[in-house]
């Protein structure tokens, strides 16, 4: 086990570049389209009030017919589909929050998972008794375990149909995963960098010292990156703690920004030198921090890189459509039962 990420299997082992993290992908990708070239067909029903096909209708006269989902589409690929990553990430911290999991192991887990499925396709597993292996193995190596049967007992009550009552089919997963993984279980995550570039910025010559609303902002942000699944097979945590920190700052700044200029002339004079002085002192806070970065010799590149994919993920958060990718996983395994084992 390594105190240090520098010396750790996780950068020795898990740190791709942008190269290598493509290679890896595109192996998969040209598996899934050789294993599965028919895509996946599911069953569609739309609200019709005539009939004037013959079509199949049920009961509510919605009209049903097959689609196929072919398997150039995004849809279940897990480096192309961000439906399919937030919802996997909520699946994990739903179960975490039904076991009063610390987030470190919730963390270990959601890694866990994303090199695990930059390896095996979600058409090929059981993507729900995954995520319940993955925080079994988590909380083992994070020192705060979890009994089995407990753990089983959550789940199934979470997703009955697709958690099996053998708590031993967790245990077989559980190898499974490691051997995907190679056996190097130990993860270093961004939330001890952000602590110690916090404690940095208190000293000379930055002085530089956040709140707690805003270090709590920090820290949803980092729980956020987890699901930009790239950022932590490519960088450094402290890359990614670094970029979460930038990200709060600046939102602080452009807010206070934006309350100055929206300020209407009936707005006495006190509050108008209050919402000023506001917007002073985080004008200053950003360009302590501008300063920090320039002169800790941190890679710009990567933490820009990093600042534009948590953008894009908000941007594709947005468009999140939870029903449709439940819709698909539903077809998928359930119709297909082999797969549930």
């Amino acid at each position: 086990m390594s105190g240090s990420y520098w010396t750790s299997t996780q950068r020795s082992k898990w740190q791709f570049t942008r190269q290598s993290l493509a290679r890896e992908r595109a192996c998969l990708w040209n598996t899934e389209l050789q294993q599965y070239p028919n895509g996946l067909n599911v069953i569609m029903d739309t609200p019709s009030k005539r009939d004037n096909n013959n079509n199949t209708t049920n009961s509510n006269g919605h009209q049903i017919y097959a689609k196929n989902i072919p398997i150039a589409a995004r849809d279940l690929h897990w480096s192309k589909d961000y439906n399919l990553r937030i919802y996997s990430y909520f699946l994990i911290m739903k179960l975490g929050r039904r076991l009063n999991i610390r987030q470190c192991a919730l963390a270990t887990a959601q890694i866990y998972m994303a090199r695990f499925l930059l390896k095996v396709s979600v058409r090929e597993i059981n993507l729900f008794l995954l995520v319940t292996t993955c925080v079994y193995l988590s909380c083992k190596v994070e020192e705060c375990p979890q009994y089995i049967r407990t753990l089983v007992s959550e789940a199934r009550s979470l997703w009955p149909e697709y958690i099996p009552p053998d708590p031993t089919k967790v245990t077989e997963f559980e190898f499974y995963l490691i051997e995907e993984l190679d056996s190097y279980l130990i993860v270093h995550h961004p939330y001890n960098s952000m602590e110690e570039i916090i404690k940095c910025l208190k000293q000379e010559p930055y002085n530089l010292k956040l709140n707690n609303e805003d270090i709590q902002n920090c820290w949803s942000l980092i729980n956020d990156s987890y699901i930009i699944n790239e950022v932590h097979l490519l960088y450094s945590p402290h890359i990614i703690a670094v970029s979460c920190l930038f990200i709060t700052i600046c939102l602080r700044n452009v807010k206070s920004i934006n309350n100055y200029n929206n300020m209407n002339s009936g707005v006495n004079e006190d509050s108008r030198n209050n919402t000023n002085s506001n917007m002073e002192i985080n004008k200053k806070k950003q360009e302590i921090f501008n300063r920090f970065l320039a002169e800790s010799q941190i890679n710009l590149e990567e933490v820009m890189d990093t600042i534009q994919q948590t953008i894009t993920l908000y941007e594709h958060w947005e468009s999140y459509q939870e029903v449709w990718i439940k819709f698909l996983l539903h077809a998928l395994y359930l119709r297909n039962p082999t797969k549930m084992n």
